[in-house]
């Protein structure tokens, strides 16, 4: 039986846990917080419980990705599909992004009717190429694959219309804009650099097309609301581990990672020794590298080295208020505002989720509970005046305008709570506070992606800055392959 260490139990973590323990692994799961989840966790104050990150949910259909795990694990979820997954408003445009693609571009025809037939035909090619993509996804492909497992993985997903994609791997956003004379279309361009920044943390003009082809499609074909929030899903998945005989044990803070011989040594920060035959490390790849010994530092691959250096990544600014209901039953559960013209920046846009009137997991009846959310740039935020004084403006500025949106928001608030970077590295253990993987653009997407595999026999590691990247279904992937690896045999 072969023994498994993981560490870290956000969305990579637990999905590899609970797929090797119930393949017959012997698994110890260790988290440094006190909540599972990491992103994708949640905390509670008073009557009031806050997703702490993640709360718009993907892939949960029979055939996409957290779908096919749950029934492998028979997981059954309390969640529900949105006819309008959220609204996002540019200026005081409000664009309703419809899960129904129809009933979308006739939205973009009355705001756009001078341009609504170039506006379709990007969206419908953006469709396509998408549809191409899903069959590869529902696979969980790696890119480049090294065993036949992966190899046999990425074949199923092949057809011939996937030969359109390869020209396409390494061009942006950018690419389809301006193929679609599209380029100077104002609202749709904050409407996409809104929506892809919040998915794939960058905008149009930079990130990944093929990436972004696949974001922008499945909030139409896979967008749901979660009861209570990911942090259900993760729960179920602890239960998973449990259930099947695993060993889950938090607060555990993971403090040193050794290779002795043929096995794997890590030391907690209670003292305690627990050895393995493999060790997932579910965190960022500056975390990674921050537990390993000098020796096993210099034997990860180049690319995860350099990655872990190199790239940046975004910080967050996020507000939790517990209010009294003063939204009303129609408004979105998910909302975007963009706040600043044709300029892209840190705090330009923010993110709302609402917990929904009847959830009575995050708030009593007649309250609900809000997550906000905003880019940062966390050399901004570096010094206590900084941090102060931006935290001061930003939730300010917050508060405005859901009072424009919401009038008497201001007054209806119970409870209200805010974190920035040093917050998200406090409580997530991210370091700096960096969040959401690193930006989806050519140089880092794809086939330039960072391996699971660490370069070092039995050490993997699995989140958002590895392939395929942000989000729970990229996180979820990447503990799919993982457990995959060391299982040398398909499971899902």
């Amino acid at each position: 039986m072969k023994k498994i260490i993981v560490i870290g139990s956000g969305y990579g973590g637990v999905t590899a846990a609970a797929l090797l323990q119930k393949s017959g692994c012997s698994v110890t799961l260790l988290e440094a917080a006190v909540e599972w989840g990491g992103c994708a966790g949640k905390f509670q104050r008073k009557k009031f419980v806050f997703p702490v990150g993640a709360t718009l949910a993907m892939g949960l259909n029979n055939e996409s990705i957290h779908g096919k795990i749950n029934r492998f694990l028979g997981i059954n979820l309390e969640a529900f599909r949105l006819s309008t997954v959220m609204d996002v408003t540019v200026d005081n445009e409000t664009i309703n992004y419809f899960s129904n693609k129809e009933t979308f571009l006739q939205m973009w025809k009355k705001k756009l009717p001078a341009s609504a037939d170039k506006i379709e035909a990007f969206f419908r090619e953006v469709w396509h190429l998408s549809t191409i993509l899903q069959k590869h996804m529902k696979e969980f492909p790696v890119i480049y694959p090294h065993t036949y497992q992966e190899t046999t993985a990425l074949l199923r997903g092949m057809s011939w219309s996937s030969l359109r994609l390869l020209p396409l791997r390494n061009k942006s956003f950018k690419y389809m804009l301006d193929k679609h004379d599209l380029t100077e279309e104002y609202m749709l361009r904050e409407f996409l650099d809104n929506v892809l920044m919040d998915s794939l943390q960058t905008t149009s003009d930079k990130c990944s097309l093929l990436m972004g082809a696949a974001a922008l499609d499945i909030y139409h074909e896979d967008a749901w609301y979660i009861e209570g929030g990911h942090y259900r899903l993760i729960e179920k998945m602890i239960e998973s581990i449990k259930d099947n005989g695993g060993q889950v044990l938090k607060p555990r803070k993971a403090e040193d990672v050794q290779k002795k011989g043929k096995t794997w040594i890590v030391k907690d920060h209670r003292g305690n020794v627990h050895e393995a035959d493999h060790v997932i490390l579910n965190m960022p790849l500056s975390n990674a590298e921050g537990l390993l010994s000098e020796k096993d530092r210099l034997s990860l691959k180049k690319k995860l080295r350099h990655a872990a250096s190199e790239r940046e990544q975004w910080g967050a600014f996020s507000l939790y208020f517990g209010i009294k209901d003063v939204m009303g039953e129609n408004a979105p559960l998910f909302q975007q505002f963009s706040a600043a013209a044709n300029s892209w920046s840190e705090s330009s846009h923010f993110f709302v989720s609402a917990s929904a009137p009847e959830d009575r997991h995050r708030a009593p009846e007649g309250h609900r509970s809000l997550t906000i959310s905003t880019h940062v740039d966390i050399k901004n935020w570096s010094t206590k005046e900084m941090y102060d004084q931006k935290s001061s403006n930003l939730k300010q500025q917050i508060k405005n305008r859901l009072e424009k949106a919401y009038p008497g928001f201001q007054d209806s608030v119970v409870y209200e709570i805010t974190g920035g970077p040093s917050a998200w590295e406090r409580f997530t253990s991210r370091k700096n506070g960096g969040v959401g993987g690193f930006p989806q653009i050519p140089g880092y997407a794809l086939t330039n992606a960072v391996s699971h595999r660490s370069g070092i026999k039995g050490l993997w590691i699995c989140g958002d800055t590895v392939f395929p990247g942000a989000g729970s279904i990229g996180a979820a992937s990447s503990g799919v392959h993982t457990a995959r690896s060391i299982l040398k045999r398909r499971i899902l």
